[in-house]
This record gives C-alpha cells, structure tokens and sequence, in this order.
C-alpha cells in the first residue's frame, strides 16, 4: 500500500549534474513505498504500484535473472556484506522514511525499465542511496572481483529520461559516485536529487545507470540504486 506524505520543508538538493543545489519547493506529493502486512519473513517483491505511477520489472524464472525495480526493506551497513546474494539491500541502517524502498537494478543487456505515469503529475525530487552490493565493489576489490575500486577521475551516474512516448526529452544526471577532479562523494545518506529539470510534459521517466568501471563484456560495476521519497505534484499537461 502505497504511503502518501506532504513535503513543506526546504529540500537540499546535491549532486545533479555539476554541483551542489539548494533550493525551496511548494508544497508536494510524496512516495515513500510502504507496504501493508510486511512480516520479519518479507524481504522483498518486484515490481511496485500506486494510484499515481507503475514501476516496471522483467523477471526470466528460468534462467534466474530479474531487471528494473523491487521494493525491498533489506538494510545492511557492513559492506563486508556487498555481494550479489546481498543484491537488495541499501547500504544504510534506514530506510528515508518507513521502513520500505526500491532497488532499481538496470540491466543494460536488456530494455531499460520505466516509471509510468498513469495521471497529470510530474516529479520534483527523489532521494537516493547505493546499494550495499554497489559500495563495496566501488570501495573494496577484495569483495567483487570483477569490478574495480573507484579512483580519481571514475563516476557511477543515475540517468533519469523524460518520455513522451517513444521520444526522449530532457535528461537529469545524478551522480551517485563521483570522484571526478578531486572529489570523493558517494551517495550513502539518502541524498535529495532535484527532478525538476525533466519539466512536466512526459509520460514516463526512464531509468538507466553508467559507470566508468566497464570491459570487454560492458559495466563492471554492478548497476543498481536505492530510491525513496519520490515526491511530484500535480500539473497541467499538453500530452
């Protein structure tokens, strides 16, 4: 069941595109991905839906692989625990709000998934966390063979694309990583990303992931992100 909240406060935005952000909002919507009759044996499900949006997955049963989200409430601080059979937990004690969150897991082998807008609303901001799998592969080559530790100059970046249909609109990049020109941020706080610059005429958002850390076969790093507290607000659109 879906969690509906309203957000009054100033929000910190940091991280998008080149810079830190701060900026004040009016009041919003906002999700925060609460499910009813979650007992200590649930840890997590694909797929999730409300009112307002559907976000898609894939799944092959048969062969064992799954992409796009899952609502999980798997949290795990140690990131000796950052391995694939950890894939759905966040690398946070907490989720941003509640108990509850998604992983968005982007397999760049197949079709991206989407957050699909089923009414007149567009998104404002979203918090984001790496995943424990993602942290320890980008900090720890001992955990994740195959990938390497981030150094100066890598980025691990979330790409939210407005669609209109088949057609792309405007883009905001999130970098969830970054150690370009001397940084060193990783995203382990819930940080708040502004959304705003994808505008307010789209139908869904699509959701993909790039690293600097690829080889022969494509990414090396292992492609997934925490997100909660999506917030948006209601507008009138020329669709």
């Amino acid at each position: 069941m879906k969690k509906i909240a309203f957000l009054f406060a100033m929000l910190a935005f940091v991280g998008c595109g080149e810079g830190w952000v701060e900026d004040a909002r009016p009041k919003v919507l906002v999700e925060s991905f609460e499910k009813e009759g979650v007992d200590e044996s649930y840890a997590y499900s694909y797929g999730y839906e409300t009112e307002q949006f559907e976000f898609e997955y894939f799944q092959n049963t048969e062969f064992g692989y799954w992409g796009g989200f899952a609502h999980s409430v798997v949290k795990d601080n140690d990131a000796k625990n950052g391995l694939y059979e950890n894939q759905y937990a966040v690398y946070n004690e907490k989720a941003a709000t509640g108990n509850g969150f998604l992983v968005y897991y982007y397999d760049s082998y197949n079709e991206p998934c989407d957050i699909e807008i089923k009414k007149n609303f567009a998104l404002v901001s979203v918090r984001l966390n790496l995943s424990t799998y993602t942290y320890a592969s980008i900090t720890d080559e001992d955990i994740n063979s195959f990938a390497c530790a981030f150094a100066d100059g890598d980025y691990l970046k979330v790409v939210f694309t407005a669609m209109l249909g088949d057609n792309e609109g405007n883009k905001v990049e999130c970098y969830v990583a970054d150690f370009r020109d001397g940084k060193s941020l990783t995203a382990t706080e819930w940080n708040t990303f502004d959304l705003t610059a994808l505008g307010d005429n789209y139908d869904s958002v699509r959701v993909t992931i790039e690293t600097t850390d690829t080889g022969e076969w494509g990414a090396n790093t292992p492609l997934y992100i925490c997100i909660d507290d999506l917030s948006f607000m209601e507008v009138k659109k020329s669709l």
